[in-house]
């Protein structure tokens, strides 16, 4: 089926050949799937089988203009080409030897060039893996335990930040602190007592925090744009502040920038905004897909990790296809960057200002916000500070009863309301794109009344 399927008076798109799949690997995969974020696609879990561009292909043969990218990493699209060829190459000289190589340290090169916090860095494989090092890295370097997560930013899913991200915990109206909430069975409850939760873009409640914590917090862990739950910006002076106190505490700042990462600029949210963290963690969009991530910072932090000190490790850190694909990658954001930029930066705003004027045209409660290359849709207004997830949570139930409208009409976005833009949507994708759109709204709310 062809990607003109996305007008309003096509027919709408089926899925049924991912729903028979899906029941199928219910039986030896739990769920279904191999990553849980999975489950929440609507109508049902889909199976693909190629990626090209802006575009995805379904087992039913649908073409899809796809705005999940993966959850972000790909920021030049599907299997863009000097990616690709760079990965396919070095395939024919190794995968990993436990030693180092030029490639490697090109990576790391290109990396220090363009992030402002980063004067040394390290390779893992995930942005979870990466989370980790930076804590480690922080408690070594301050030999402090404890770290302050934010309500509502997720950084990954190891037991010690699993806290917190989609759950709200009791605000206490005196210190200002929320109780830490596991979010799944099974974490373990006693990590909880290392960690101080915030309420985020709250300069005051910050301060006192951060003052009643001086002696015992390593590190101040966030997301510089709450890009996991509603694309919410930092207030003006925000991050500053922030900056200032950490400074004046001497505690580690920590930028997960996992998912603003090369996204918001080629120098991540840091340099978007104007403040450096001391250390900051990257993956998803630093190699096209390719499972590489990093941590990144001040030289002095790494001290204990040079001297063999402070233990950091792994296998397939470095690993050379991932390698390759992060300076084929880095080499077109770097080089070439203003160009990419430009197009995500028209691209988006088009897209996203369009989405805004089709739900005002429709009367419709639907919020649009965020950065031009990555933003949300709500039906729910999300607050700013971020005290209290659950605005974003209720707004899942509406989500859940609208995407599909939008799915049928040959347009992917997250089960959360994010879009992802990649360098290679094009404004034809646009004019698609917002012709499904505003006919998915319009019977969403006939059905909705």
């Amino acid at each position: 089926m062809s990607i003109e399927a996305t007008g309003r008076s096509a027919p709408p798109l089926t899925f049924a050949a991912s729903r028979l799949r899906h029941e199928a690997a219910r039986r030896i995969v739990p769920g279904g799937v191999h990553s849980n974020i999975r489950l929440a696609e609507q109508p049902w879990p889909l199976f693909f089988v190629s990626g090209e561009g802006s575009h995805l292909t379904d087992v039913d043969g649908n073409v899809l203009i796809d705005y999940v990218l993966a959850n972000g990493p790909l920021l030049l699209g599907h299997s863009p080409r000097p990616v690709i060829e760079a990965v396919k190459a070095q395939l024919d000289r190794g995968l990993i030897f436990a030693g180092q190589t030029d490639l490697e340290m090109e990576a790391a090169e290109r990396v220090v060039d363009m992030v402002p916090c980063a004067e040394m860095v390290r390779f893992n494989m995930t942005g979870t893996e990466a989370v980790q090092a930076a804590l480690r890295i922080a408690r070594s370097a301050t030999g402090r335990q404890k770290v302050l997560i934010f309500q509502g930013h997720y950084d990954g899913w190891a037991d010690n930040v699993l806290f917190n991200n989609a759950t709200s915990g009791r605000l206490d109206s005196v210190t200002g602190e929320i109780r830490p909430v596991p979010e799944s069975p099974g974490v373990e409850l006693a990590v909880g007592q290392d960690l101080v939760v915030a309420e985020w873009n709250d300069p005051v409640a910050i301060e006192a925090i951060l003052a009643r914590h001086r002696d015992d917090l390593a590190a101040v862990l966030m997301e510089p744009v709450m890009g996991n739950s509603g694309v919410i910006e930092p207030r003006p002076g925000y991050l500053d502040t922030v900056r200032d106190l950490c400074t004046r505490f001497g505690i580690v700042l920590i930028f997960d920038e996992v998912i603003t990462g090369f996204r918001v600029g080629p120098g991540g949210a840091q340099g978007r905004y104007g403040v450096t963290p001391d250390l900051a963690v990257f993956g998803k969009a630093i190699a096209s897909g390719f499972p590489v991530s990093c941590v990144a910072g001040r030289a002095a932090l790494f001290e204990g990790i040079a001297t063999g000190r402070v233990m950091h490790a792994g296998t397939f850190n470095a690993w050379l296809p991932g390698m390759a694909a992060t300076v084929a990658t880095l080499r077109i954001l770097g080089d070439a960057g203003f160009a990419v930029y430009e197009t995500l930066d028209r691209i988006g705003t088009r897209l996203r200002d369009g989405l805004a004027d089709s739900a005002r045209s429709h009367g419709a409660t639907m919020l649009v916000q965020g950065l031009p290359m990555v933003f949300n849709t709500s039906f729910s207004p999300l607050p700013a500070a971020y005290s209290h997830v659950e605005p974003f949570q209720g707004d899942i139930a509406a989500l859940r009863a609208f995407i599909p409208h939008l799915l049928s009409r040959g347009v992917r976005i997250a089960a959360r309301g994010n879009w992802m833009l990649s360098a290679a949507h094009t404004d034809e994708d646009v004019d698609r794109t917002l012709e499904a759109f505003d006919g998915a709204l319009a019977e969403y709310l006939r059905v909705t009344g």
